[in-house]
Formats: structure tokens, C-alpha cells, sequence
């Protein structure tokens, strides 16, 4: 697949105006609950990768919001049909797809604000910063 957006900004630019906010705070998100994760463009979106792995992907092309989407990078196998081990997520934010891939939606800046304490720990679990 090869990105059409050569960078953060230009995927910014050809967003809706009323999905700009809830992306925008998804990257602040994202930054807080780990500083160090470089952001790029892979899979036509912005990605967060530590240690050389992408391991986080907002995911805009929803109709029902914006994903943050957790994983682990394109080269770890997947189950589909296995539960995943991470204990990271006591109220149970994300949608589990896999052993490692889980995804959490915001619907709007509302729904962000109200989980948004709850996300940075489940986003900075899900990073390596939560231990």
C-alpha cells in the first residue's frame, strides 16, 4: 500500500473540519501518554512507533467516529480467535480484533473528554509507559 499523504499535516489538511478536533486530540493523547513515540504516516494515517515498531494508528475513515487503534506493528502474526493478554484496560475501553490489536472510538469531543483520563492509561499501558 503506498501512503498517499507524504505527512502528518497533509493527512490534516484533507480531514473534514468536523473530524479535525477529534483527531487533533487523539495525537495529544497519544503524545501524553508517551512523549517519546514518533509520529508518522503509515497506512494513510498517523502512527506512533516505539522502539522502531508502530503500535498505535488513528483511524479516520469511520462513519461512527475516529479509532485510535492499538498494535503491534505489521510484521507480529495475529489471532483473530485468541483473547488478548493485556491487562491494561480496566474499564474496558477498547474493542478487542485480536490477540494484539484492539481499538478505542470516539465519537466526538465529548466522548473523548468524559473516557479521556481513562484512555491516556490505557494508551500509555498499551505504550510500555504504564508500569
Amino acid at each position: 500500500m503506498v501512503d498517499r499523504y507524504g505527512s502528518v499535516q497533509q493527512f490534516l489538511a484533507a480531514q473534514p473540519a468536523a473530524r479535525l478536533p477529534v483527531i487533533e486530540a487523539l495525537r495529544s493523547l497519544v503524545h501524553e501518554a508517551n512523549p517519546t513515540a514518533q509520529e508518522h504516516i503509515k497506512w494513510n494515517s498517523p502512527s506512533y512507533v516505539i522502539d522502531g515498531v508502530d503500535q498505535a494508528t488513528i483511524s479516520a475513515q469511520g462513519k461512527d467516529g475516529v479509532r485510535l487503534v492499538l498494535h503491534r506493528g505489521a510484521t507480529t502474526a495475529e489471532n483473530t480467535d485468541a483473547a488478548s493478554a493485556f491487562t491494561g484496560d480496566p474499564q474496558g475501553l477498547l474493542t478487542w480484533h485480536s490477540d494484539i490489536r484492539a481499538s478505542l472510538l470516539v465519537t466526538d469531543l465529548a466522548d473523548l473528554t468524559a473516557k479521556r483520563a481513562a484512555a491516556v492509561e490505557v494508551v500509555r499501558a498499551w505504550l510500555g509507559q504504564g508500569d
